[in-house]
């Protein structure tokens, strides 16, 4: 009898660190420095070179996953992953920027892009953080070689801001906008 009056007690007691815990979590933290303009993004590294993606545009961020190759696709494509039972291609940003490649053939991270109801993966080397970047701080770039299209612009830290509607439609029409 005592026993099960300790459970109870324990059981209340983690319920109400849960609920604490959950209140704490659904309330928007106010971050310094976040203006008005500002959106968050999550940073990416692709070897030394930092990129940023708006954070409503990822659905997940893989644990560390091999792409499974698909025989006669194009170069950019690392191979496809099971996701939650769908299968999502995965796309070697290394490549598709132009950006050296080092074989390894091992375990990549992997971040889940959703837009518009399509999902794609990204293989990139690491995530860093999740930021807020001022819209006014955004620098343009110029439509060029080398995969600047699929570049909306960057901050004066050089983190590129990647243009996922780009990449959707390269990856599902295979037009470059």
């Amino acid at each position: 009898m005592r026993e099960a009056m300790d459970r109870r007690q324990g059981r209340a007691h983690m319920e109400a660190v849960w609920r604490e815990r959950a209140n704490r979590l659904s309330q928007r933290p106010v971050l310094a420095g976040a203006g008005q303009n500002a959106f968050p993004v999550i940073i990416l590294g692709i070897g030394k070179e930092r990129y940023g993606i708006d954070l409503p545009d990822v659905a997940e961020v893989l644990a560390p996953i091999r792409a499974t190759p698909v025989p006669g696709a194009a170069l950019m494509f690392a191979g496809v992953v099971n996701v939650h039972g769908e299968i999502r291609p995965v796309i070697d940003l290394r490549c598709l920027l132009g950006i050296e490649t080092v074989p390894d053939g091992g375990l990549a991270r992997v971040v889940l892009l959703r837009k518009e109801g399509r999902e794609m993966g990204l293989q990139i080397d690491s995530v860093e953080q999740v930021r807020w970047i001022d819209a006014g701080d955004l620098q343009p770039t110029g439509n060029g070689a080398g995969g600047s299209h699929f570049i909306k612009g960057s901050t004066t830290d050089l983190v590129m801001l990647l243009n996922t509607e780009a990449l959707f439609t390269k990856i599902y029409t295979g037009e470059t906008t």
